[in-house]
């Protein structure tokens, strides 16, 4: 099986055992009542420092307020499959299309099943084989990152410390990074509970560092319905950030004749690991509870489009 056309399994080989290296997937649920939201991120660090595997799990309640959990084992307890696709960490296995939780100690017992169904996969072609774009053909960047799902449906349950979540119609999704180290400065956001409109958006902007400079690489992927909008540095549109705190931020994309704004807010973050140079001694800052608003519209049809979503990750990495 080819993985750069597969990028959901493992990107690694027996040579990053002693190498900087991280690869980790993020499976972010929502609960069908939008009252809690739970996000698990199975991965693996090799380096000659600290080399492990881990569960990351974040969890938000209905009152907006949020828990992490780092798990740590040992590099033996990883495996995994190309296909069907499957990774292992201790007592618990991520699919493609579902998760089974197993975590019992003195942190948090995670117990349970869940089953993806309805997965929305982005649009590919040769020079985009994924959300990076033509520069995923590019060997030894510091973070490559894979959108394996925009929007997906959700059937099962989990028993987190004794207490149960139902995701019956729960809304999902899926996507991961590995590489060396996340960006030194970036925004990430991701939403798809919108009030008027079947919205999914994914968008990130980050510094990359590329042949001993750097430049700010960006994507948006705007799903409305079934069309995909698609605003990336490498499909000639611009971005412009307006404004940006540790709370909130606003910023302007253009392709062509179209024009998006978008507009993010996020009052509760929790810290969760990060890699740099493999190692997970870094730390970044996420939300669960964001509100978005979004402004498309086209000035070659007049088309308009305005919507606010809910249950937005969020992630603010970038100086003030």
């Amino acid at each position: 099986m080819n993985k750069h056309y597969n990028k959901i399994t493992f990107q690694g080989n027996k040579k990053n055992i002693s190498n900087k290296y991280f690869e980790g997937w993020y499976y972010k649920q929502v609960s069908k009542d939008s009252k809690c939201t739970i996000s698990f991120i199975p991965g693996i660090s090799y380096n000659k420092i600290d080399p492990h595997c881990f569960i990351q799990c974040i969890i938000c309640n209905e009152k907006e307020e949020l828990t992490s959990f780092y798990l740590k084992y040992d590099v033996s307890k990883f495996s995994y499959q190309d296909n069907p696709f499957r990774v292992i960490i201790d007592n618990s296995s991520f699919y493609e299309n579902s998760i089974e939780i197993n975590i019992n100690n003195e942190e948090i017992k995670v117990n349970g099943k869940l089953e993806f169904n309805n997965l929305t996969e982005l649009n590919k072609s040769f020079f985009n084989p994924n959300i990076m774009g033509y520069f995923s053909y590019i060997p030894n960047m510091e973070c490559n990152h894979h959108i394996i799902s925009m929007k997906h449906e959700i059937s099962g349950s989990l028993n987190v410390n004794n207490k149960p979540i139902n995701l019956d119609e729960g809304v999902g999704y899926l996507e991961k990074d590995w590489g060396s180290s996340f960006p030194k400065e970036y925004i990430w956001l991701q939403c798809n509970h919108f009030e008027k409109e079947d919205i999914k958006l994914a968008f990130s902007v980050a510094i990359i560092p590329l042949l001993g400079t750097t430049f700010k690489g960006f994507f948006c992927s705007l799903f409305i319905k079934d069309k995909e909008y698609r605003f990336a540095f490498y499909n000639n549109s611009k971005l412009k950030i307006i404004n940006i705190d540790e709370k909130s931020f606003t910023l302007k994309l253009i392709k062509g004749s179209y024009e998006l704004v978008i507009k993010a807010h996020v009052e509760n973050v929790e810290e969760l690991a990060s890699p740099k140079d493999g190692v997970m001694n870094n730390s970044i800052k996420e939300g669960l509870s964001g509100k978005v608003s979004i402004s498309l519209e086209d000035s070659k049809t007049g088309y308009k489009l305005s919507d606010e979503g809910i249950n937005a990750g969020i992630e603010i990495m970038m100086k003030v």
